[in-house]
């Protein structure tokens, strides 16, 4: 009976803790020489009385694992038979309830018995028996604190030997709505203090990835943000050691069915820098689209919804060589290498608007191909010319030439006819001509190689013809007609040779120095604010 089995008394209890211990940590030569991992059995010791009277024989046990000390749940039931138990005294040398029994909430175990082996059915004896830790696996019950030596570089060090698959050296889970998987804090107010710091050593590794799994909302992938006042502070530090092949020090992934979320996102509250690169030889940062599924993708986006701010700048510091602000390349047989788009209404805006403070540089340069095409106005407020290697002295001059300007838009036709024997011609204009031109037309008709007192035009223009009558049989004249252009373009785009300034522009110049004025008063000034030279050093 149950009473006469009244007493059951723990003398002892090691447990085996599953923690592989590491000899060496990561970047030493020759990698980690690790011990064998423990399993998750332990021995049980204990003293059995039966009427006060110590227990000599053998006997079965049957010991379950509940979360309580009374009621609760039980955790599993682990029989033992044929034990031998001398003066009271016996031990269990491998008790087992599996990898999930004790992840650092408390535990009792319910021992029964019966005596001797295979008689009768098992006597339950109460108490349950709380489990207690050994003490130094107290360090690993849920918030405890783990401290690393002042000779160590780690708190914490965490292996996995699984050479292959999907495997985890930490996994971190938080449920809550504002929780944290896995936070990282140096607490040091000086020195290369790092909250989280990944490594990879692969050649197609990565030191930190993070991954935003949800189907909707703003999902983040990793999330770093510094508060720091320091100059050398990062909310997100990653770093890769391998010289060659594909490696990354920090790699976001985000697997989002919606278009919402991010990979990485990088944020400064204090104006400084969110997400930022640098490469030795390499690229500081870099983007790429792995699909194009969606139908818009971009390699790299900026925004900024703030006036007077920049959705991307790009600053080449160098003050010699061929160095580039910002560069685009297209490969595709229709594409662009940089486009630029200003969606605003109304107002002076740009779609690419290029600078230039030498007096011998280029606001834009371009070259090859067609050359330039604009379609709509092109405007200049200096001279309109082109420019080629002087012909008499191309390795040491250019040559100018200078476009004509007036007050309408005008097409200029040309050529020279030779008169028939009644000293007439008909001269022939382009099938176009009646299509794209209007009245006035204005002719000039000069003799080449004999007076002609009597030249004119017979017959004005028809369709794209005129004739010229009153010459020399058989001999030449250069002819010369200006028209209006009337195109249909033209006619939905009218322009006008005096213009009202809008309202923002009225009371500045294009050029206020022409006039004695301060070029404060100029409506080119750049709208933007001084921008920070990053990522230069002395700037970050």
């Amino acid at each position: 009976m149950q009473r006469q089995w009244s007493n059951i008394i723990i003398i002892g209890l090691v447990a085996a803790l599953a923690v592989t211990i590491a000899q060496a940590q990561p970047g030493v030569s020759g990698g980690a020489i690790l011990a064998a991992n423990a399993g998750t059995a332990f021995t049980y010791q204990g003293r059995l009385s039966k009427d006060g009277a110590p227990v000599q024989g053998v006997c079965d046990f049957q010991f379950t694992l509940w979360d309580s000390a009374s009621g609760g749940t039980a955790l599993g039931t682990t029989p033992v038979s044929a034990v031998t138990v001398t003066g009271g005294l016996f031990t269990i040398p491998a008790l087992d309830f599996g990898s999930n029994a004790f992840i650092g909430q408390a535990r009792w175990l319910d021992v029964a018995v019966r005596c001797p082996a295979g008689s009768g059915s098992y006597t339950s004896l109460t108490p349950r028996q709380p489990l207690t830790a050994a003490p130094y696996a107290l360090s690993l019950r849920p918030g405890a604190q783990v401290v690393g030596d002042v000779s160590g570089d780690s708190s914490l060090f965490a292996y996995n030997t699984i050479t292959s698959g999907l495997s985890y050296g930490m996994y971190g889970r938080s449920d809550s709505p504002n929780g944290r998987g896995v936070a990282g804090f140096a607490s040091a107010s000086s020195g290369d203090a790092v909250g989280v710091f990944g490594l990879t050593a692969s050649s197609n590794g990565s030191g930190v990835t993070g991954e935003a799994w949800a189907t909707s909302g703003p999902a983040i992938g990793v999330y770093g943000v510094t508060r720091s006042a320091s100059t050398d502070a990062a909310g997100v530090l990653g770093e890769a050691t391998p010289a060659t092949a594909l490696s990354t020090g920090v790699r976001g992934i985000n697997r989002n069915s919606s278009a919402a979320g991010f990979g990485v996102w990088g944020e400064h509250t204090s104006g400084g820098v969110g997400v930022y690169g640098t490469s030795v030889r390499g690229v500081g940062v870099y983007g790429k689209v792995l699909s194009n599924t969606i139908g818009f993708s971009i390699g790299v986006w900026g925004e900024n919804p703030y006036g007077g701010g920049t959705g991307v700048l790009g600053t080449a510091t160098a003050t010699s060589g061929p160095t580039y602000g910002v560069r685009g390349t297209t490969a595709s047989s229709s594409g662009t290498g940089v486009l630029g788009t200003a969606t605003a209404t109304s107002g002076a805006t740009y779609g690419v608007r290029g600078e230039v403070t030498s007096p011998n540089g280029y606001a834009g340069y371009f070259e090859g191909g067609q050359g330039v095409r604009v379609i709509g106005n092109l405007q200049a407020t200096g001279v309109k010319t082109f420019v080629i290697d002087h012909p008499l002295d191309p390795a040491n001059k250019y040559l100018y030439h200078f476009a004509q300007e007036g007050p309408i838009i005008q097409n200029v036709y040309n050529g020279i006819v030779t008169l028939d024997s009644a000293g007439a011609a008909i001269v022939t204009l382009p099938d176009y001509f009646a299509a794209i031109n209007a009245e006035p037309f204005l002719y000039q008709l000069t003799p080449v190689g004999a007076a002609m007192p009597n030249l004119h035009v017979a017959q004005p223009i028809t369709g794209n013809l005129f004739r010229i009558a009153g010459g020399v049989a058989g001999a030449q004249v250069s002819w010369e007609v200006t028209a209006t252009r009337n195109d249909p373009y033209l006619r939905a785009h009218p322009v006008t040779a005096e213009a009202v300034k809008p309202v923002p522009e009225r009371g500045l110049y294009l050029a206020p120095e022409a006039y004695g004025l301060p070029l404060s008063l100029s409506s080119n000034q750049t709208p933007d604010s001084p921008l920070p030279l990053y990522p230069a050093e002395d700037q970050r």
